[in-house]
């Protein structure tokens, strides 16, 4: 194959750690060892800036952090946007529909190279805009309206729309999108290794004969997490600790909620470390995602080769992962009795779940396989 000069285009990078960095950062390391280039032009701060001067191709385009959610920056300025005159990329490939995505709009207006999208995000649902926009029930409806419609003209104006699920490509589709193909973001499954549960545990120290369910991602409020803490009294009767993993904005307020619901089982980790990712999974007998919010679900890949079974949203991106293999099993995500006894029914039948065709699937060199036939065909 030909190689390839591509520009990502992304709101959302390092130091930032989300859903969107981890599949750019794949992606962008898959393709390069494929000898493709790969160019990041990625709205940003003067943290992210700190990052550029040390990592090859990446661009800064300076904006403002959007306060109630700190990992996406508005880029403003485009002085550092314009270095792609000079790359004269093949692709550009935007993975945001906002500042950064629509610098990557006008560039492919000067250049009219293939102009690729992806959607990464649902910025439309009712969870996201309540969570950090409004509360309004009128304003959330009018604010749905606009943003679908912003939504709607910016993905119609690239050649190709990727939806990372067939539940995503199906909302697109009804919100008037044609050009929508499925292309999940895989993972890079070869740099991650399995840990000893023994081993695992006694390096978080946490006891062998406790039972796990563990939590692990952004602290937001729309990965639902709620709904792990008010379950997590019926999950105490049941032998149940539940670790919540990872940092995020809204830490403090769920840490107040389960202070005021005096659980004494649940645990908040805060930021871990990459180093320490694999014991957490490693120690854990069932992953739990509650969110409703997923174009597809990155953590629950990571379960997958950690063998893990995971406990996720009903009528979510999440379910098709059960058309690869029985992985785990779905819950009412509104409901504590149903996570509860989903909970309990997982953990009693922990060695009839299989995860190696999920493994297979969503390994990176297979989706980057995908990705290319589209950017060329």
């Amino acid at each position: 194959m030909e190689t390839l000069k591509i520009a990502f285009y992304t709101d959302s990078y390092l130091p930032s750690r989300d859903g969107v960095v981890t599949s750019i950062q794949n992606t962008k390391e898959e393709l390069e060892k494929r000898g493709h280039e790969v160019y990041i032009f990625a709205s940003g701060n003067k943290e992210t800036e700190k990052i550029a001067k040390k990592q090859k191709n990446l661009f800064i385009i300076k904006g403002i952090r959007f306060s109630k959610y700190p990992q996406y920056t508005f880029g403003l300025m485009a002085k550092e946007s314009m270095r792609i005159m000079d790359i004269n990329p093949d692709i550009i490939h935007a993975h945001t529909p906002f500042s950064a995505g629509l610098f990557g709009y006008r560039a492919n207006i000067q250049l009219n190279k293939t102009f690729i999208s992806t959607f990464h995000t649902m910025i439309f649902s009712d969870e996201v805009i309540s969570s950090y926009f409004t509360n309004n029930k009128m304003a959330v409806k009018a604010s749905k309206f606009v943003i679908t419609r912003y939504l709607k003209w910016f993905y119609s104006r690239t050649d190709k729309t990727i939806a990372p699920t067939e539940y995503v490509k199906k909302i697109l589709n009804k919100v008037g999108l044609d050009n929508v193909y499925v292309v999940p973001t895989g993972i890079n499954f070869s740099s991650m290794n399995l840990k000893r549960k023994s081993i695992a545990r006694a390096h978080l120290k946490m006891a062998s004969k406790d039972k796990v369910l563990l939590y692990f991602g952004r602290v937001s409020k729309e990965k639902n997490i709620d709904i792990l803490i008010r379950s997590a009294r019926l999950l105490a009767n049941n032998g149940f600790k539940v670790i919540i993993a990872g940092y995020g904005p809204y830490l403090n307020e769920i840490s107040q909620l389960n202070k005021k619901l005096g659980n004494k089982n649940v645990i908040f980790t805060g930021f871990v470390k990459d180093e320490d990712i694999a014991y957490y999974y490693s120690a854990a007998d069932i992953l739990c995602n509650p969110s409703l919010f997923e174009t597809q679900g990155l953590v629950n890949l990571y379960a997958a080769f950690y063998k893990v079974p995971i406990l996720m949203a009903k009528d979510s991106a999440q379910e098709e992962l059960l058309n690869y293999s029985k992985c785990g099993e779905v819950f009412d995500a509104k409901s504590i009795k149903s996570l509860s006894e989903k909970a309990v029914e997982v953990y009693n039948n922990k060695e009839s779940y299989s995860f190696d065709k999920i493994v297979k699937e969503f390994d990176i060199r297979k989706t980057v396989n995908k990705l290319l036939s589209l950017y060329i065909n």
